[in-house]
């Protein structure tokens, strides 16, 4: 009886055990995706998509994007409210100043800080197309952990550079989109 009691007692620790364990890699390996459909700020006429995917602490992202300025680096963040809030692309109205370009002070109430840097920005060919994909590794290398992104539902992506009065200037928002779950 002895043997038969402790038999039942280590099936039922392993049974427990092993529900455990299934549960979290469940969680980890459960595979997110976004996407974004980018419009233009700024009357720079840009449009495109954009993809994420989460899969366990991977975060994929895809660009492709046209109507940029040809043969220009074009830097584009994940951006994010600190407050918890859903992050959204600036209406017209954010160019406070009225001078026709909404500049990032202007545009950051809306869609909030860099969270993610999307490097290496990609060089817009001589059509001004871009084609761009990278993964990142949540929590190494700078990149902020899972809980530190949260939300992708509540994020924006933000394509930036622009050429005003004849000059370009990296920073001036160009395109912006809202991520959703597929």
């Amino acid at each position: 009886m002895k043997i038969i009691k402790g038999l039942f007692l280590a099936v039922l620790f392993l049974g427990f055990a092993s529900c455990d364990d299934d549960d979290d890699n469940d969680d980890m390996n459960e595979m997110m995706s976004y996407t974004a459909q980018l419009g233009g700020l700024n009357d720079s006429g840009v449009s495109g998509t954009a993809t994420v995917t989460k899969n366990g602490n991977q975060l994929t992202v895809t660009v492709l994007a046209q109507g940029l300025e040809p043969n220009q680096a074009h830097p584009q963040h994940i951006h994010g409210l600190s407050n918890g809030e859903e992050a959204t692309c600036p209406p017209a109205s954010a160019d406070a100043d009225e001078d026709g370009i909404i500049t990032i002070p202007e545009g950051a109430p809306f869609y909030g800080e860099v969270l993610l840097p999307l490097e290496g920005f990609p060089m817009a060919d001589e059509n001004g197309n871009i084609s761009y994909e990278e993964t990142f590794t949540l929590g190494e290398n700078d990149v902020l952990t899972e809980a530190e992104l949260a939300d992708l539902d509540d994020r924006v992506i933000v394509l930036h550079g622009l050429n005003n009065d004849g000059e370009y200037v990296a920073t001036i928002p160009v395109a912006c989109g809202q991520l959703d779950e597929m």
